[in-house]
């Protein structure tokens, strides 16, 4: 082709074309590019693995708590309490390299939670909430909390927790200062507010509404704020608590764990539900087995509750069991060595009953008949009466054959809990819930005039008393060296002087029963059983001769023994096999 060609009318047309095309392109092109540069990658997809503490932890803090792990704000750092060797304490899992490692000076912790920029992490123990820090591993004692039912901290400082078995949450600001929060609409059957969540910004949190049977058309997961707390909002009827997370509500649907969007301005949750698992647990107390921070997500399936009442001898060999399994607590021992009181679970209207086994029965008698819960049944001194609480706070008596109606001997305006008889059997001892002083041991007629009156009152926490059978001696459980242990005290004498009082363990104990001599004291340590014979009367350190009988290597909930000191009824798992392993979910949301 010719220069005079290229250069003609035609060449230079074909030339303009080009050009105009190309600026056409590159006006199209550059928004395209923009585009492709703002639009982000898609979300990674999402990964499943199983989650597991230390071949010999077995995490969780009884059987109230089988879970209470917490995810540090980061998403890389796990806090759980766990128990090794009958010994619970806090453990800390790196997940970036699988290291764990026991937190010092958290014995006994349960239900953990974060601070907000993950350098501490808040737990209930011995009474209290605590604070561990994790540079310099101190211990802080931040405000009293008897019966722990969850906290939640946020980046202000401000910390709301449950701190009794049924009530409202509290506050405990900054600055120190403690004070009611949210209160339960007792006339609508609302017994508990419990497991507080705080949402992002610290200003508005979610909680479980636990009630009673008849009102659960308002149990389930609320929504309320530290500015207006009365002003609260019902978000989804559930059993179980509920978890906030980048914006969206994680909670359980008919055993199934599920996150949807929450409209904090509508105060409602919007758009359609997502499945995240097809199986997670709670417990009876409300507490959602799951975890969520940043990216991570580890929840745990259902946890059996099924106990079985098992018979063994002093020295731990097994001689058989009693009744068929269910959901059962407290076990006490008739005088006659052959009937058995304790309580079960009922599963339709999930409230505690009062039942006895006689001999060998495989059907028990029911002793208790409100619908309330009634618990921690105790045998009068000549085996024919039963005492226990009813509803917290009423204290009860009803013949052992169950013939004669039950009668209310006297209400409380605290909890309270049955935990022996007076020898003479005109009194019983209680642990009452003190405002002021924790709780402490009263002996209170059952009969006849006469009021109560303390006979262990400290500032401390003080439970289990038993009397011993000649009537000088109570020996009970106390957290004032930090955990709890047994002590045992004159019940006549109770001068501050030497020979008054004397600390039996040292590495933890409770649930004392005495032997029909009164001079031994046995207790449970964890999963073992021990017995000590005291230095009776020579005073607080005095050294007590102690020995463990056995070692059940189980979750041993409580346990009894007959008045022979031959055999001891034990509450143990029904089924010993190990429970399935957590899920941890990476990018699940």
């Amino acid at each position: 082709m010719s220069d005079e060609y290229r250069s003609g009318p035609s060449g230079r047309w074909l030339a303009w074309v080009a050009l105009v095309m190309a600026v056409m392109l590159a006006v199209v092109a550059v928004p395209a590019l923009r585009h492709m540069r703002e639009t982000p990658p898609p979300p990674p997809a999402p990964v499943r693995a199983s989650w597991t503490a230390p071949p010999d932890v077995q995490p969780g803090s009884g059987p109230d708590f089988p879970f209470g792990l917490a995810i540090a704000p980061d998403g890389r750092l796990v806090v759980f309490p766990g128990t090794r060797e009958g010994r619970v304490q806090l453990w800390l899992q790196d997940l970036r390299t699988g290291a764990n490692t026991p937190l010092p000076g958290t014995d006994a912790a349960t239900l953990p939670f974060w601070a907000p920029d993950g350098s501490r992490v808040g737990f209930f123990a011995a009474g209290a909430i605590r604070a561990f820090t994790l540079e310099g591993a101190t211990v802080e004692e931040l405000a009293s909390a008897e019966s722990p039912r969850g906290a939640t901290w946020n980046a202000r400082g401000d910390i709301v927790f449950a701190d009794a078995a049924e009530g409202g949450l509290t506050i405990r600001t900054a600055d120190g200062a403690t004070r009611a929060l949210t209160t339960p609409d007792a006339t609508a059957g609302e017994l508990a507010h419990a497991f507080p969540v705080f949402l992002p910004g610290g200003e508005h949190l979610v909680f479980f509404v636990r009630t009673r049977a008849e009102a659960q058309a308002r149990e389930g997961v609320w929504l309320t704020s530290l500015a207006e707390p009365s002003r609260r909002v019902r978000l989804v009827g559930t059993a179980s608590h509920g978890m906030v997370v980048a914006g969206r509500l994680i909670y359980s649907n008919d055993g199934a764990l599920v996150t949807q969007e929450l409209d904090l301005d509508e105060r409602r949750l919007s758009g359609r539900a997502t499945v995240l698992g097809v199986s997670v647990g709670q417990t009876p107390l409300g507490q959602l087995l799951a975890a969520a921070a940043g990216d991570i997500l580890i929840y745990s399936p259902p946890v059996s509750s099924l106990r079985q009442l098992a018979w063994v001898t002093r020295d731990g060999e097994p001689a058989g069991t009693l009744g068929s399994p269910g959901d059962l607590w407290s076990v006490r021992i008739a005088p006659d060595g052959r009937r058995v009181l304790t309580t079960v679970l009922e599963p339709l209207l999930r409230t505690l009953d009062v039942v006895q086994y006689d001999g060998t029965s495989l059907v028990p008698a029911r002793v208790s008949l409100s619908i309330d819960a009634d618990e921690s049944p105790a045998w009068s001194p000549d085996g024919r009466r039963v005492a226990w609480i009813s509803a917290g706070r009423a204290l009860t008596v009803r013949g052992a054959g169950a013939v004669l109606p039950a009668e209310t001997v006297r209400r409380f305006d605290e909890p309270a809990r049955v935990t022996d008889w007076t020898p003479d059997g005109t009194a019983v001892v209680v642990s009452r819930t003190m405002a002021a002083t924790r709780e402490d041991l009263w002996i209170v007629p059952v009969r006849g005039e006469g009021e109560p009156r303390a006979v262990v009152e400290t500032p401390f926490a003080d439970v289990q008393g038993v009397i011993s059978p000649d009537g000088r001696w109570i020996a009970y459980t106390s957290d004032e060296s930090g955990q709890f242990e047994v002590y045992v005290e004159a019940l006549r004498d109770r001068s501050p002087g030497p020979g008054t009082r004397e600390r039996v363990t040292s590495g933890g104990g409770s649930d004392p029963r005495w032997s029909r001599d009164s001079r031994e004291v046995f207790f449970r340590r964890g999963s073992a059983i021990h017995a000590a014979t005291p230095a009776l009367g020579r005073g607080l350190n005095a050294a007590a001769a102690t020995s463990m009988l056995f070692d059940t290597s189980a979750d041993l909930r409580t346990f009894d023994m007959t008045p022979d000191g031959r055999r001891f009824l034990l509450n143990l798992p029904a089924a010993p096999a190990a429970a399935p392993p957590a899920t941890l979910l990476v990018n699940g949301r």
